[in-house]
């Protein structure tokens, strides 16, 4: 019989350090919406020829690894796991709840994003864990319409079965209406009828002759911030700043909550730019499609300096450090 999809929980932990690909339990669990793993095998033929008109003689299996492909809706505390599989840069301030998490580029020591280990629990097919997960990309969706949304796709270590099921525990914060985002130009409020920001890093796996069948590494390389908008074009400032190449902020936020319940997220690079910005006459009335790119720069940097292209900072009532 086929086994239902909705019955199966995901969850996410933090490795050590020390030992990325060693598999962690889960801190967090994640309501999601897409959660496609691809297993990779890496089969080599036998073509050894033995005197006979064919291809193959046999296999003989090779290094395995895995790629996910996941998403869902924004929650403020389970998203920070996401930000931080790709940023490595990550400052907790606050003495009581709310807490807030600051998250950058590393810049210092091995420069990495979190290795996490990505755990599936299903009643009918068991658990498995995919570890050492690195993310290659992060992107963030909003419009007037629905819930904030985010994707992302890593790579990892072949998967592990659990013999033992961990108990899933889903949180209470609810996802982000997307009407409530507030999105500012040069701190300046613009109507964005859709918008979308995608942090990229290119992760290469490290296969080696080693004695495992595991990747010798998932490594991050360097990180790139771009995205598009789609706003109501009350009038030229923003085709001016295009015509003009400049500079400017960009912040998307979202929060809910009071007091000690707040929770939020906002999405700044202090620097972006517009490689293209044409006004669109296809409906009855003007609308100004942009797409930009963050220039990575000092002031979104993180406590290991030097720079870079964002700066997200998650608001939770979590105990400092959870999110990870």
């Amino acid at each position: 019989m086929p086994k239902p999809t909705h019955l199966a929980a995901v969850g996410v932990g933090t490795e050590a350090t020390a030992t990325p690909g060693t598999p962690a339990p889960p801190s967090m669990w994640v309501p999601w919406k897409t959660f496609t793993p691809k297993d990779l095998v890496g089969n080599q033929e036998d073509k050894g020829i033995r005197g006979a008109p064919v291809e193959v003689y046999g296999i003989v299996q090779g290094q395995k690894g895995a790629q996910l492909d996941l998403g869902g809706d924004v929650f403020a505390d389970s998203i920070g796991h996401v930000l931080a599989g790709l940023l490595g840069d990550i400052v907790v301030t606050g003495s009581a709840a709310p807490y807030a998490t600051a998250f950058a580029a590393l810049c210092t020591g091995d420069t990495q994003g979190v290795s996490k280990t990505w755990t599936v629990v299903d009643p009918n097919l068991g658990a498995w864990q995919y570890p050492g997960v690195r993310l290659n990309e992060i992107s963030f969706k909003w419009n007037a319409d629905g819930l904030f949304t985010w994707t992302a796709k890593g790579d990892g270590w072949s998967y592990t079965v659990l013999a033992s099921p961990p108990a899933p525990a889903q949180g209470a914060l609810r996802p982000f209406a997307t009407w409530a985002i507030v999105t500012k130009l040069a701190g300046t409020q613009v109507a964005v009828l859709d918008g979308e920001l995608t942090i990229k890093r290119k992760v290469e796996v490290i296969k080696a002759a080693n004695g495992t069948q595991n990747p010798y590494s998932v490594w991050g390389g360097d990180i790139g911030v771009e995205g598009k908008l789609t706003m109501v074009m009350e009038d030229s400032t923003q085709r001016t700043a295009y015509q003009a190449s400049a500079v400017q902020s960009l912040d998307v936020s979202c929060t809910q909550g009071s007091g000690a319940a707040a929770n939020g997220l906002v999405l700044h690079c202090s620097q972006v730019y517009y490689p293209e910005a044409t006004p669109s006459p296809s409906k009855e009335y003007w609308e100004l499609p942009i797409s930009f790119r963050a220039i990575a720069n000092a002031t979104d940097a993180g406590t290991s300096g030097g720079y870079s292209p964002i700066k997200a900072t998650l608001t939770n009532a979590l105990p400092s450090g959870t999110y990870k």
